[in-house]
């Protein structure tokens, strides 16, 4: 059968089936005036997020984010996701591909003290791989934020405080 016949019996395609979270992982990156850099970077993330990705593939494509120095295009997927799910399997390539996101401290705290425990786990994951120096007053507010979390997961917070603790001077 031609794509050409294929395309022909097929009902038509609602676009909105590619944005039902159970069918699909869609994650949007806007990708006006990127770089060739940028988008092999956002081809890279949106291939992690599908859903019949091998491990060896994963591995893969963390080395190529490692290689890319990838961290601002990660983090800025991380921020556009909608979906939870997505933004757990984003904090995995964070740690998983070796990069340092010291730059983002009080952004994986938030994560990390959020309700879903994949995200909450994987954003505490990518605070303990933290390698660089976090200033007091970033560490204080962490802290405040793991204080004041209303997160059922209580044993990531505990782990995510004495993490923040052992690192004020």
């Amino acid at each position: 059968m031609e794509n050409k016949d294929f395309l022909e019996d097929d009902e038509p395609i609602d676009p909105k089936k590619f944005f039902d979270e159970k069918e699909y992982s869609t994650l949007i990156v806007g990708r006006d005036g990127f770089s060739k850099k940028q988008n092999d970077t956002a081809d890279l993330i949106e291939t992690l997020l599908s859903k019949d990705v091998t491990r060896k593939e994963a591995e893969e494509i963390f080395s190529k984010l490692k290689d890319l120095n990838a961290q601002a295009m990660m983090v800025k997927a991380l921020e556009e996701s909608t979906s939870e799910k997505n933004k757990a399997k984003i904090c995995a390539a964070c740690w998983e591909s070796g990069l340092d996101f010291t730059p983002y401290f009080l952004l994986f705290t938030e994560f990390a003290c959020g309700s879903d425990f994949s995200l909450a786990m994987e954003a505490l994951t990518v605070v303990e791989n933290m390698e660089g120096n976090i200033n007091e007053l970033e560490l204080t507010k962490g802290l405040e934020l793991v204080q004041n979390s209303k997160s059922p997961n209580a044993g990531i917070l505990e782990d995510l405080a004495t993490n923040i603790r052992q690192r004020i001077h």
